[in-house]
């Protein structure tokens, strides 16, 4: 008998089993998962946040752009003559900086072979992107710019935790050294720091991006376990169709595909040969003296002589194309499209052989003391005047001239039989 087709893979059962407690136990749902399905759900984060970019890049790049123009002009009304190039160069190094740290996002997002450096990109990202404008805004010498500059640290903050798909934890301990890295350095200038306003734009920002964040992970983690529940449930499904057309295809004890879809293939078979001029041969096989090994060893024993001969059958199948199908009780028929009368020769001797080599001992054979075939081979070569029927009652003949020269032979068709 043939191995029934699992209707779910082993691994995938065991992954939705998990995946059901998972989503049982709320509590465990906010929790890093087991190594792979962790794995999956931090890559399909990254796969969802570079999807994004790609589909916003474009927009963001024009936003950008307009706001940089209407940004600049503003830097004549908010700074004071003395300040007024100070801080547009300040200004200016700031929208240049943005502006490189965005710009590597969507590169990479297009270039599907840099995607598996996206996490570790989007942490120097951060960190740059962080560390730089907190340490320019610190040199704007108007405190309304300073204001204005705090506002775009936390927009920066808003940008690396709720787009980037990065781990939590990760960005906060880079942001959090970016953030604080630039205080030494402009204390160092000689430069003087508002602390509150650094310690609500730069440290507090950051910890509620994390925590905002961390909540918003928790419920992607409940997002991606229901979403991969559903494409388990896909996969199913399919197999369990695959299983059905297999099982309507396929002939139950030995696996061979059965009469019914024989003749749907050789039915499309005939037509490709039709067109295209190529032989389509058939060998029709049929086991010698077979009731009487059933008489004499049992049904459950010639049971078996049908699984080992037809496994010989599946050996010999080399091509995609070829086929062997059981046609009825002990005879069979292998479908060969595109071989010449020789080649299918070949594949009926090289068949005999093989099952020859089984030595299945058949002492009720009148033919010898072990199992054997007839064999008749007949090809189509482009004769207009035969049908595919035809074709299958030649092949018949042949074999039943193989069993009338006494068995064990194989027997080629010609217009005489």
């Amino acid at each position: 008998m043939t191995k029934p087709v699992a209707v779910l893979p082993e691994h995938y059962q065991h992954e939705d089993q998990l995946i059901r407690k998972l989503l049982a136990d709320r509590s465990r749902v906010n929790k890093p998962f087991p190594e792979k399905l962790e794995k999956r759900f931090w890559q399909s984060l990254s796969d969802h946040a570079m999807q994004m970019i790609r589909n916003i890049s474009v927009l963001a790049m024009l936003v950008y752009i307009v706001v940089g123009l209407l940004n600049f002009p503003s830097i004549y009304f908010l700074a004071s003559k003395e300040n007024l190039f100070h801080d547009s160069v300040v200004c200016f190094l700031l929208y240049v900086n943005g502006a490189v740290c965005l710009s590597v996002l969507p590169i990479m997002a297009r270039i599907p072979s840099l995607s598996v450096y996206y996490q570790r990109t989007i942490i120097a990202l951060s960190f740059f992107g962080v560390f730089f404008t907190t340490l320019l805004t610190m040199q704007y010498h108007e405190p309304l710019l300073i204001q204005y500059g705090s506002y775009v640290i936390i927009f920066v903050y808003m940008l690396v935790y709720f787009l980037t798909g990065a781990r939590p934890f990760i960005l906060l301990i880079t942001c959090c050294i970016a953030g604080i890295l630039p205080l030494p350095i402009t204390w160092s200038m000689g430069v003087q720091v508002d602390l509150l306003n650094y310690f609500y734009a730069v440290i507090f920002s950051n910890f509620i991006g994390y925590f905002i964040s961390q909540s918003i992970i928790g419920k992607e983690r409940t997002n991606f376990l229901q979403a991969r529940l559903l494409e388990l449930d896909k996969i199913q499904a399919k197999s369990l169709s695959d299983r059905l057309i297999r099982l309507s295809n396929e002939d139950v004890l030995t696996g061979l595909y059965n009469r019914r879809y024989f003749n749907e293939a050789i039915h499309s078979e005939w037509d490709r040969a039709v067109r295209s001029g190529e032989h389509l041969s058939l060998v029709f096989i049929d086991i010698d003296c077979f009731k009487n090994y059933n008489d004499s060893y049992g049904h459950l024993k010639g049971d078996d002589v049908l699984v080992a001969v037809s496994n010989v059958f599946k050996e010999h199948m080399r091509r995609t194309s070829d086929m062997a199908t059981r046609y009825g009780g002990e005879e069979f028929i292998l479908l060969l499209p595109n071989t010449p009368m020789s080649g299918a020769q070949v594949v009926a001797n090289n068949i005999m052989q093989a099952v020859d080599a089984l030595n299945i001992e058949h002492h009720a054979s009148t033919v010898r003391p072990y199992v054997t075939l007839s064999i008749g081979v007949a090809t189509w070569a482009g004769d207009p005047d035969i049908t595919e029927t035809q074709l299958i009652a030649q092949a018949d003949s042949a074999m039943y001239q193989a069993k009338a020269d006494g068995r064990h032979l194989v027997r080629v068709f010609k217009p005489e039989y």
